[in-house]
């Protein structure tokens, strides 16, 4: 089953490495435009959308660039 995962920016925050998990449990794309919505009314920015299917991370294709 894939996860879809919704990460964001606090209102002052200009780095990706302090992105914040907003969402875990979004189902669609209507679900995603609400929590971008509510996230934009609490001053978050720069969302980005990541899917998950339980996969395990294979670090190994960091090194080999």
């Amino acid at each position: 089953m894939q996860e879809i995962l919704l990460y964001g920016l606090a209102k002052d925050a200009t780095e990706s490495y302090m992105e914040d998990l907003l969402a875990t449990n979004c189902k669609n794309e209507q679900d995603i435009e609400k929590v971008i919505a509510v996230a934009k009314q609490h001053g978050f920015h720069s969302f980005r959308v990541a899917y998950y299917n339980g996969e395990k991370p294979d670090f190994t294709k960091i090194f080999n660039k």
